[in-house]
Protein backbone atom coordinates (compact mmCIF):
# COMPACT_ATOMS: atom_id res chain seq x y z
CA UNK A 1 0.00 0.00 0.00
CA UNK A 2 1.40 3.41 -0.97
CA UNK A 3 2.07 5.77 1.96
CA UNK A 4 -0.60 9.20 1.64
CA UNK A 5 2.05 11.16 1.11
CA UNK A 6 3.45 9.30 -2.07
CA UNK A 7 -0.46 8.91 -3.14
CA UNK A 8 -1.07 12.53 -2.45
CA UNK A 9 2.10 13.25 -4.97
CA UNK A 10 0.97 11.26 -7.04
CA UNK A 11 -2.55 12.62 -7.40
CA UNK A 12 -0.78 15.69 -7.75
CA UNK A 13 1.25 15.57 -10.58
CA UNK A 14 -1.97 13.81 -12.39
CA UNK A 15 -4.33 17.32 -11.99
CA UNK A 16 -0.94 19.12 -12.62
CA UNK A 17 -0.02 17.29 -16.34
CA UNK A 18 -3.96 17.21 -17.03
CA UNK A 19 -4.24 21.13 -16.72
CA UNK A 20 -0.75 21.93 -18.34
CA UNK A 21 -2.34 19.81 -21.36
CA UNK A 22 -5.98 21.67 -20.69
CA UNK A 23 -4.21 24.84 -21.63
CA UNK A 24 -2.71 24.28 -25.38
CA UNK A 25 -5.62 25.66 -27.66
CA UNK A 26 -3.79 26.95 -30.86
CA UNK A 27 -4.79 29.63 -32.75
CA UNK A 28 -3.75 31.53 -35.72
CA UNK A 29 -4.91 34.88 -38.10
CA UNK A 30 -4.22 34.70 -41.95
CA UNK A 31 -4.73 37.63 -43.97
CA UNK A 32 -4.41 38.15 -47.85
CA UNK A 33 -2.76 41.85 -49.53
CA UNK A 34 -6.74 42.30 -50.82
CA UNK A 35 -8.06 43.10 -46.87
CA UNK A 36 -9.43 39.61 -46.67
CA UNK A 37 -8.74 37.63 -43.45
CA UNK A 38 -9.24 34.65 -41.16
CA UNK A 39 -9.55 34.15 -37.61
CA UNK A 40 -9.18 30.26 -35.82
CA UNK A 41 -8.90 29.42 -32.36
CA UNK A 42 -9.88 26.31 -29.89
CA UNK A 43 -7.76 23.92 -32.44
CA UNK A 44 -5.44 21.00 -31.11
CA UNK A 45 -2.34 22.02 -33.16
CA UNK A 46 -0.99 25.28 -34.79
CA UNK A 47 -0.97 23.36 -38.30
CA UNK A 48 -5.05 22.54 -37.89
CA UNK A 49 -5.25 26.25 -36.54
CA UNK A 50 -3.36 27.56 -39.38
CA UNK A 51 -5.48 25.73 -42.00
CA UNK A 52 -8.97 26.51 -40.42
CA UNK A 53 -7.62 30.49 -40.51
CA UNK A 54 -6.27 29.84 -44.27
CA UNK A 55 -9.56 28.44 -44.81
CA UNK A 56 -11.96 30.89 -43.73
CA UNK A 57 -9.62 33.94 -45.11
CA UNK A 58 -11.62 33.63 -48.45
CA UNK A 59 -8.98 34.52 -50.61
CA UNK A 60 -6.55 32.39 -52.57
CA UNK A 61 -3.69 34.57 -51.49
CA UNK A 62 -3.85 34.87 -47.82
CA UNK A 63 -0.88 33.76 -45.85
CA UNK A 64 -0.46 33.14 -42.17
CA UNK A 65 0.45 36.02 -40.39
CA UNK A 66 0.73 34.74 -36.75
CA UNK A 67 -0.40 31.90 -34.50
CA UNK A 68 -1.01 31.85 -31.04
CA UNK A 69 -1.60 30.06 -27.61
CA UNK A 70 -3.58 32.86 -25.34
CA UNK A 71 -4.39 35.82 -27.80
CA UNK A 72 -3.64 37.63 -31.20
CA UNK A 73 -3.93 40.47 -33.02
CA UNK A 74 -3.12 42.07 -36.40
CA UNK A 75 -3.28 46.05 -37.04
CA UNK A 76 -2.39 48.10 -40.37
CA UNK A 77 -1.25 51.38 -40.81
CA UNK A 78 -0.38 52.68 -44.71
CA UNK A 79 -0.41 49.23 -45.93
CA UNK A 80 2.18 48.21 -42.95
CA UNK A 81 1.09 45.08 -40.71
CA UNK A 82 2.27 44.48 -37.41
CA UNK A 83 0.56 41.51 -35.34
CA UNK A 84 0.51 41.30 -31.16
CA UNK A 85 0.52 37.89 -29.29
CA UNK A 86 -0.60 38.06 -24.99
CA UNK A 87 -2.51 36.31 -22.67
CA UNK A 88 -5.47 38.65 -23.24
CA UNK A 89 -6.65 40.37 -25.88
CA UNK A 90 -6.46 44.06 -24.53
CA UNK A 91 -2.48 43.05 -24.92
CA UNK A 92 -2.59 41.85 -27.73
CA UNK A 93 -4.29 44.28 -29.51
CA UNK A 94 -2.01 47.47 -27.93
CA UNK A 95 0.71 45.13 -28.78
CA UNK A 96 0.13 45.03 -32.45
CA UNK A 97 -0.42 49.24 -32.63
CA UNK A 98 2.42 49.84 -30.57
CA UNK A 99 4.55 48.52 -32.97
CA UNK A 100 2.77 50.64 -35.55
CA UNK A 101 3.62 53.90 -33.02
CA UNK A 102 -0.03 53.65 -31.51
CA UNK A 103 -1.44 54.19 -35.26
CA UNK A 104 -3.68 52.40 -37.40
CA UNK A 105 -6.60 49.93 -36.70
CA UNK A 106 -7.41 46.27 -35.64
CA UNK A 107 -7.91 44.27 -38.48
CA UNK A 108 -8.28 40.81 -36.78
CA UNK A 109 -8.09 39.33 -33.70
CA UNK A 110 -8.77 36.32 -31.70
CA UNK A 111 -8.51 34.37 -28.24
CA UNK A 112 -8.22 30.67 -27.29
CA UNK A 113 -10.98 29.94 -24.84
CA UNK A 114 -9.11 27.99 -21.53
CA UNK A 115 -10.30 24.67 -21.69
CA UNK A 116 -11.46 22.84 -18.23
CA UNK A 117 -9.86 19.25 -17.01
CA UNK A 118 -12.49 16.79 -17.75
Amino acid sequence: MLKPTILSLLILSTLLAVQAQANQWYGAIAISRSGDWGVATNYLSVSSAEREALRSCGDVNCTIRVSFRGCGAIAEHDRSLAWGVASTLTRARSQALSVLDGQGKILADGCNRRRSAS
